[in-house]
């Protein structure tokens, strides 16, 4: 499949995923819509070109939409599609650890997302994600803390304004983060129409 044209469609259906809120669609919907774009002429046309239908769905299903919040973020292969407006590693953890914070170079990586900073001579683990991924994101610090036990570890919860962290789940949080002495903080990620945005 020429490249030019797996562009055009993981385009159309990123447009499409951020017109629908992806990440908070229920899975029946999201089912649903599977099946409706491989009807869609900009995407399952141009797919069923090259492939069966049932092909064309896996495809849609297993690439583009599997990498879709990572891309979101500006990470991996279909970074250059993503449409919002993701907050750095630097702004992280500074907002996370005070603005004398700064992020360990070439200690930055993903699955998940997730650094090493320096502050007064401390070292901290961070990694950040949405809330949905937060037992991810706390086995990923006690296992590298495992390894590293005079390291700290902070998580960071992305949320959006449409979307916050609740009070319980915050509550939730906390007591697992105490539990397991890791730090936890909150950011809340803007739109993509503007840039920026913290939440204590």
């Amino acid at each position: 499949m020429p490249k030019d044209q797996i562009d055009g469609v993981v385009k159309a259906l990123y447009a499409a995923a951020d017109r629908l809120d992806w990440e908070h669609l229920p899975p029946n919907n999201r089912t649903a819509q599977y099946d409706d774009w491989v009807t869609d002429p900009e995407i399952g046309g141009v797919l069923t070109k090259y492939m069966s239908s049932e092909n064309a769905r896996s495809w849609i299903k297993d690439g583009p939409m599997k990498e879709y919040g990572r891309a979101r973020l500006g990470a991996g292969r279909y970074a250059r599609f993503g449409t919002s407006i993701g907050p750095t590693a630097e702004q992280l953890v500074q907002h996370a650890l005070g603005s004398e914070a700064a992020v360990v170079d070439n200690s930055q990586g993903v699955k998940p997302f997730h650094c090493l900073a320096k502050v007064d001579g401390s070292a901290t683990y961070v990694v950040w994600d949405a809330a949905k991924n937060f037992r991810h994101l706390v086995w990923a610090t006690i296992n590298y803390l495992a390894s590293n036990p005079s390291h700290k570890g902070c998580i960071v919860i992305l949320e959006t304004l449409d979307h916050p962290v609740t009070r319980g789940e915050r509550a939730h949080h906390g007591r697992i983060a105490e539990r397991c002495s890791i730090a936890i903080k909150y950011y809340r990620v803007a739109s993509r129409q503007s840039k920026g945005g913290e939440q204590a």
